[in-house]
């Protein structure tokens, strides 16, 4: 458009002259007019134009707000219109918006649904005709049944004549991902438009569907946002911290916990999508130009989704890439390397649950900054799903991304109003069929059965079960099925007798799929065409949780004697609830770098809910400590996040001014879990001396992942080594491990030679009797004979000499070290101590047993090496990780090594077992 058109338009806008600006449609109506009677917020509306910084970021839905005399605009209301330069509202402000919005219009209501682990509200915002707001409990009724084809009178013909009495429910979520700080104003000029506007395209969503909002999910991690860009503004010209904390635990994994079920936020939304009886959960994201519907996304799809999900997305979100092409909005687009494989994500509560899990990524600059923004190539070449590509360059706003999520609603929830009843049908659909999913692709059920030792760690699976709504039955009786042969042998059949108490997971319910989802195994070929998954591949939790499932397809199962449990399965509190008997815990820090704290979030999640009192330190207090022994016998320092050994010692680069993190009347919401003056220094050589003190005076340190490397670089584990690898390939699998020394007390309790092990990429060990490492010692692996009489497996022996047998060379396994012969030992500073050597506690399965779930390539290279590896260092231990032992509220069965270790570091020194 030309600059002189562009300022003419404007100037008819401010002068209320023009009623509307829109592609004529056929037959010359005119889909986007507005309402000639109803006047536009001129002074508002100068602001949106002012504020997009090119036309085409814009749309004839968002280029003008309707004024009210009664209804107050987000700028009447917090003194900004939405997506303003240099403006982020705090969690308090929006939600003080909505309830003004609620307050002056009947059009809207405002529901409390939560608090987060810190104590803020969450809430959800219905906004509807008001006719409909008032069947809203009527409503609920008619959604319910239809989401539940087993109540008494439901058939084909009823679901028909409630689906054409229903409205349809359309949730969207906001502002999860805290650095992604569009979508709160967004919503509510989004809430605004659609309580006021009586524009005919926006009068028919509000008749034909009830739009549901939370407009800011991750609460906590959103007030700690605006105070560092609060800060930031206050600093112009200065670097500003990153966001270290988002949630009072995790940071971006907020959105992996859809399976788990761990964190506050998960719960509620998924509460109110199921409570609600919703069709669609729609989650908004920012990162890549301009909109990427990435539901629609590539393959492979999450296998156990109904398929009719599959031509929802692709249905809905064709349609809103043409309708925004359509008004010429460049780089919108589905596709992508988003998979749907992984069911972790918040908007996949949707499509485990019978809806629509939809999800928007716009482009977002971290903040409300106006600021030019460079695309990689690979962002704007056009490709066949994105022939109509974002801009090279571009100066970009806060206004242009609520521009976009907002036409990108709109022309969704039109698509939806105009399709509601095929949805709803839908909806019904994919109930009846999770129901007759016994029958029509099995299983029948899963079966606990009731003499599983791991009690504890059995009912935590269990009440995860149920906070996913999926429904629990105990048996009153023995039932005997038909189950598959255990062994190699998959064809053959035999009979099991299952305890009366089982639990059973009946797969003739509405939400099976979330159970058969969850409990069931799965499988990445290395092969797969998409060579990068977005996240984990494996999460089969009966196995992370160390607790025996039986997948059973005999449909006999469901005419066992049982009953419904309806309440909460009963999960033991402290170290019962992962299978530990109750002990004298000992003086525990948890140590964080400053360099991210997500990873090691879910470990002081998990000491929080088992009850583990520890202190939470940083590398920065280790470096500043006195004497860490004299004040704590264990340190943790769980996972970094593929922080390099230099890094945590080295911290940020010290150019420039300090980043401080703590609180202040500027920053009210920083510096409540930690704070520094400071985030860039990291642990420093001091620290690195101190830890060795700490441990070399008979302290405990555990690792994990980058965390053991970084203990094994620094030489906190003499003998221990990170096993080199070129071939293979392991995302976010679940691998078989196999204890190798049941002696030690980090193995105290389990009663199965085999434990089930997240390994995010794949690291194992190998351990030496010599510091410097095996490399170069010969095994009999290694042997070949040299050139000479007799066969390949002949000995060749020199002639005229007696015959003499040769000495033989070590045969042992990849996991152990070699034996050292009197001459390799012989004034050799280098052989560690016999008592000081390091013992391997858990090795990996061999190369044919190594995979449970997930994608695994090239096992080979680490089967047989050592998964945990108790190194001595002094009177002291280092534990070694090569998996991360507790992740994301998925790993419960390897809890207990970690508290094992916790509660016996000093009574590790237990003689080893014999290789």
């Amino acid at each position: 458009m030309h600059p002189s058109i562009r300022l003419s338009l404007a100037f008819l806008l401010a002068s209320g002259t023009l009623g509307a600006f829109a592609a004529d449609a056929p037959g010359g109506a005119k889909p986007y007019a507005r309402s000639p009677a109803q006047p536009v917020d001129q002074a508002y509306t100068a602001q949106i134009l002012k504020f997009t910084t090119d036309p085409s970021f814009n749309s004839p839905l968002t280029d003008y707000l309707p004024a009210s005399a009664s209804v107050p605009t987000p700028d009447k209301v917090l003194g900004h219109i939405a997506g303003a330069p240099d403006y982020l509202p705090h969690v308090a402000d929006v939600h003080r918006y909505f309830r003004a919005l609620a307050a002056a219009s009947p059009r809207v209501k405002v529901f409390s649904i939560g608090k987060s682990e810190e104590g803020r509200e969450m809430i959800a915002v219905a906004i509807a005709d008001e006719s409909l707001l008032a069947d809203l409990d009527a409503n609920k009724a008619r959604l319910a049944r239809l989401a539940d084809p087993r109540r008494i009178g439901m058939d084909d013909a009823v679901a028909d004549q409630l689906v054409a009495q229903s409205t349809p429910i359309y949730y969207i979520t906001g502002s999860i991902h805290s650095t992604e700080t569009g979508s709160p104003t967004a919503l509510m000029e989004l809430a605004y438009r659609l309580a006021v506007d009586e524009a005919p395209y926006i009068q028919r969503i509000r008749s034909h569907v009830v739009t549901l909002i939370t407009p800011v999910v991750e609460v906590d991690g959103r007030d700690r946002m605006v105070d560092l860009y609060n800060w930031h503004l206050a600093h112009p010209g200065q670097d500003y911290p990153r966001l270290l904390y988002w949630g009072h635990y995790v940071a971006h994994d907020n959105n992996r916990d859809a399976m788990g079920m761990s964190l506050n936020l998960t719960r509620h939304v998924a509460d109110t999508f199921v409570g609600w009886h919703a069709q669609v959960l729609h989650d908004l994201h920012e990162s890549v130009p301009f909109l990427y519907d990435n539901t629609v996304g590539d393959g492979p799809y999450n296998a156990w989704i109904d398929p009719i999900l599959a031509g929802e997305w692709q249905q809905l979100g064709w349609d809103n890439v043409q309708q925004m092409t359509r008004l010429g909005m460049p780089g919108v687009f589905a596709h992508g390397d988003f998979d749907t494989w992984s069911p972790g994500y918040l908007m996949f509560i949707a499509a485990m649950h019978n809806g629509i899990s939809r999800l928007y990524e716009t482009y977002g600059n971290a903040g409300a900054d106006t600021v030019q923004r460079i695309l990689d190539p690979e962002e704007y070449q056009r490709t066949w799903y994105r022939p109509n590509p974002p801009l090279p360059t571009v100066q970009w706003s806060q206004r242009n991304n609520n521009n976009y999520q907002q036409t990108g609603l709109l022309t969704a929830l039109d698509y939806f109003a105009g399709n509601g009843q095929q949805f709803l049908k839908n909806f019904y659909l994919k109930a009846k069929r999770s129901i007759e999913k016994p029958q029509l692709a099995g299983p029948a059920a899963y079966v606990f059965p009731a003499d599983d030792n791991r009690s504890g760690s059995r009912a935590q699976l269990l009440r995860v079960l149920q906070l996913q709504h999926a429904e629990i039955s105990r048996t009153s009786a023995p039932v005997t099925v038909t189950v598959p042969k255990q062994g190699d042998d998959k064809k053959k059949t035999e009979t099991r007798t299952f305890p009366a108490g089982s639990y059973v997971v009946r797969m003739d319910q509405p939400y099976s799929r979330i159970a058969d989802t969850l409990l069931d195994r799965q499988y990445w070929s290395p092969k797969d065409p998409q060579q990068h998954p977005y996240d984990d591949t494996g999460w089969s939790m009966s196995d992370l949780f160390d607790v025996q499932v039986v997948r059973v397809t005999d449909t006999a199962i469901l005419k066992a004697p049982m009953r419904l449990l309806d309440a909460p399965v009963a999960v033991p509190q402290g170290l019962a609830a992962v299978d530990m008997p109750q002990a004298k815990l000992p003086r525990i820090a948890l140590m964080h770098t400053w360099l991210s704290t997500q990873t090691e979030g879910w470990w002081r999640m998990a000491l929080d809910k088992l009850g583990v009192p520890y202190d939470y330190i940083s590398t920065q207090d280790v470096a500043k400590a006195g004497d860490l022994r004299a004040k704590y016998d264990v340190i943790l320092f769980g996972p970094v996040g593929d922080a390099s050994t230099q890094q945590i010692v080295d911290g940020l680069p010290m150019w420039g001014k300090p980043l401080p993190w703590k609180t202040t009347a500027l920053t009210p919401n920083l510096g409540r879990i930690d704070a520094t003056d400071d985030i860039r220094p990291g642990l420093g050589e001091s620290g690195v001396a101190k830890l060795k003190r700490f441990v070399q005076a008979g302290g405990l340190l555990v690792t994990a992942e980058d965390t053991a490397k970084f203990a094994i670089d620094v030489g906190l584990a003499p003998g221990a080594f990170v096993t080199k690898t070129d071939k293979l390939k392991v995302v976010g699998s679940v691998l078989q491990a196999k204890f190798a020394d049941r002696r030690s007390p980090i193995a105290a309790g389990y009663d199965r030679d085999e434990l089930a092990l997240y390994s995010a990429a794949g690291q194992s060990f190998s351990v030496s009797n010599l510091v410097t490492g095996d490399k170069g010692l010969p095994t009999a692996k290694d042997f070949q004979r040299p050139t000479g009489r007799g066969g390949p497996h002949d000995t060749d022996m020199p002639e005229g000499r007696a015959s003499l047998t040769p000495a033989a060379l070590p045969d042992v396994k990849p996991w152990q070290p070699l034996p050292l012969n009197a001459e390799q030992m012989r004034n050799n500073p280098w052989v560690i101590p016999a008592d000081q050597r390091p013992r391997v506690i858990l090795r990996y399965a061999d190369a044919k047993n190594l995979l449970i779930s997930g994608l695994l390539d090239g096992g080979d290279e680490m089967a047989e090496r050592a998964a945990v590896v108790d190194a001595r260092y002094g009177k002291g231990h280092v534990l070694l990780f090569a998996s991360n032992p507790i992740w994301r509220g998925e790993t419960i069965g390897s809890y207990p090594l970690v508290l094992n270790a916790i509660v016996n570091f000093n009574r590790l020194d237990t003689p080893p077992a014999k290789p």
